[in-house]
């Protein structure tokens, strides 16, 4: 390939996608649809897939498995258009009563690490990030508990 060529840039396409999903294939060619990724350039697979790069690449494409994703790059990849961030909304003054709660209940099971146990839960100013920590930490509970008594001590408090 040229060297306009080892500046293009390839993605997998859905049959490239299902390809992999499939796992029944194996060596340099499924090594060469992992490494294609839609920002590393054929230059940049070259130095991962070594001498026949070329060749892995073009039979990747033969087959319909990666498609260019852009034909004359100038610069870095193109970025997928996003949506605009929304801050996150800080729920910490809903979810504070819950945290407390949390710590008494966890006080006789963990005994002084309780805080140390719920740190992530302490630390959350989002709900989602709430109920995963309680997650963990019902799932950390019910090594000892069963699942039914874990769920029992921390009933009610999801945010």
């Amino acid at each position: 390939m040229d060297d306009q060529a080892s500046k293009r840039i390839f993605a997998k396409t859905e049959a490239g996608r299902a390809a992999l999903a499939d796992r029944s294939s194996a060596g340099p060619p499924r090594t060469a649809l992992i490494l294609v990724n839609g920002q590393d350039s054929v230059q940049a697979l070259r130095a991962k897939l070594g001498p026949d790069a070329d060749v892995l690449i073009r039979e990747l494409h033969r087959r319909g498995l990666i498609e260019l994703l852009r034909p004359s790059p100038q610069g870095p990849a193109p970025r997928p258009m996003q949506a605009p961030s929304v801050p996150p909304i800080d729920e910490s003054g809903r979810l504070e009563p819950l945290k407390r709660e949390a710590i008494a209940r966890l006080g006789p099971h963990f005994g002084p690490d309780a805080p140390i146990v719920a740190e992530a839960l302490m630390a959350a100013t989002r709900a989602a990030a709430y109920n995963t920590a309680l997650g963990t930490i019902e799932a950390r509970l019910a090594l000892y508990l069963g699942k039914a008594g874990a769920a029992q001590v921390l009933a009610g408090l999801r945010g």
